[in-house]
């Protein structure tokens, strides 16, 4: 893929291989949490079987119990149509996900256990595949999409990123959005020798709190390494707090067992706490070090029913402390390029939830800062907007909607809506995003009957 500097006076003869990659997924689901709207990819939890309209299953236990506790197994299908900067369209697309995520015990009381979870996708923040319309590769490699998507001064700072950095202009030419790939992302040992401690050990997800992806790292975001955690509010007040230190990288690479080595490196750490104060209010708040970016995110959730107009609050929110620097280049085919050093910054997001029978959804806005994209650790990456949080979000001010409704047991209709407000004039693949689709919750469908899994 090439795309030309030819549009620059200053780069007139320069050209680029693959120079950037800001792929971009509408998270087609809800933002998922004991307190908020589901996840459609399982049924909404908050959803009875009687409310839903179907048949109750006797809770009966079945003979796979004593080893497997399997939390997710589920198939979605969607379209979906977004819009980047300029109006240019990124994605007129169905696509597909596939999810299984449980874990396997090892002894009758589940004290230790391997945590697991697969699913399709090609990278980092990317589960949904794309099966009908062009490649996003392809839409990348039109023409247009340069002229309309990048100002001068934005095509110019990606042409020196891909110089200085080489190795993001690899990882760019690795992501892929088309096709079915079925990955284990996460494996991971759980042991809890004592009941108020919990060690983790392998690839597992990312320790959010009340917080969502919007202010942290996409849903299908994995770690590699080591994570503890205590559950002692009687002495520590706090209902669990923890540590995290693990490796934050390969977004390219989805697949475990092809990043192995991650185990053996570190860039990340994590503290962590959050606490139940009552019935009404959670609140959660963390501190990390990730290669080398200090950042402060906290959360809180309000229950809300007593208004009888929504069911609940969330309001979350991170800080940036310090700067990054990325290193320039003493020589290039566009002449010196200048190290790049990227400020602290901050964001929020604010949604209200409500479920009504087997309806349920939010609305919200999110403000994240226009270079949230630093996190990705890499030049190119962060020229070209490619934040690793929920991608249906991104950079820039949005408001966005999710509405779920459950059909049939198992079944569940989903659709999702964001829309870029304000002028801010950041790179963004979702300016405009709408998506919409079904998810097949297997195991509930498995179960209608009899208890199977």
């Amino acid at each position: 893929m090439k795309f030309s500097l030819a549009l620059l006076p200053i780069a007139a003869a320069v050209v680029l291989s693959a120079p950037f990659a800001m792929f971009s997924q509408e998270a087609a689901q809800p933002i998922a949490s004991e307190l908020h709207v589901a996840d459609p990819a399982t049924d909404s939890p908050g959803v009875s079987t009687a409310a839903a309209g179907t048949k109750s299953v006797p809770v009966t236990k079945a003979w796979v119990d004593r080893w497997l506790e399997l939390d997710t197994l589920s198939h979605s299908e969607r379209y979906r149509n977004a819009f980047s900067v300029g109006d240019y369209r990124m994605f007129d697309n169905a696509q597909q996900k596939s999810l299984v995520e449980g874990k396997v015990k090892l002894d009758s009381e589940g004290r230790y256990r391997i945590g697991f979870r697969a699913s399709s996708g090609g990278y980092f923040n990317w589960a949904f595949g794309s099966y009908t319309g062009e490649s996003f590769l392809a839409r990348l490699s039109d023409p247009a999409f340069a002229l309309k998507y990048c100002t001068p001064a934005q095509y110019f700072a990606l042409a020196q990123a891909e110089f200085a950095d080489p190795t993001g202009s690899l990882l760019s030419q690795a992501l892929v959005s088309n096709g079915w790939h079925f990955y284990m992302r996460e494996l991971y040992f759980s042991a809890t020798p004592v009941k108020p401690v919990t060690v983790e050990f392998g690839s597992f997800g990312f320790e959010r709190g009340l917080s969502t992806e919007i202010t942290t790292f996409d849903e299908d975001g994995y770690l590699s390494g080591e994570r503890v955690r205590i559950h002692d509010s009687k002495h520590l007040f706090f209902d669990e707090v923890g540590f995290t230190n693990a490796f934050f990288g390969d977004i390219a690479t989805p697949n475990l067992f092809d990043r192995g080595s991650s185990l053996t490196k570190f860039n990340y750490r994590q503290a962590f706490a959050k606490k139940q104060l009552n019935t009404r209010l959670g609140v959660s708040g963390e501190y990390s070090w990730q290669a080398a970016i200090d950042t402060l995110r906290e959360a809180a959730v309000i229950g809300t029913k007593e208004s009888k107009v929504i069911d609940s609050v969330r309001v979350e929110a991170y800080e940036r402390l310090n700067s990054k620097v990325f290193p320039g280049l003493a020589e290039s085919p566009v002449g010196p390029i200048p190290s790049l050093s990227v400020r602290g910054a901050s964001g929020l997001a604010v949604a209200a939830q409500k479920s009504l029978g087997r309806m349920s959804g939010d609305v919200g806005f999110a403000s994240i800062d226009s270079r949230y994209s630093v996190y990705s650790n890499g030049r190119l990456f962060e020229a070209g907007s490619f934040p690793l949080n929920g991608d249906a979000y991104g950079q820039g001010n949005r408001i966005f909607g999710h509405a779920s409704i459950k059909i049939a047991q198992g079944v569940t209709a989903f659709g999702f809506y964001t829309h870029e407000v304000g002028s801010t004039r950041v790179l963004t693949f979702n300016q405009q995003g709408l998506s919409a689709g079904v998810t097949f919750n297997l195991k509930s469908i498995l179960n209608s009957e009899k208890r199977v899994l």
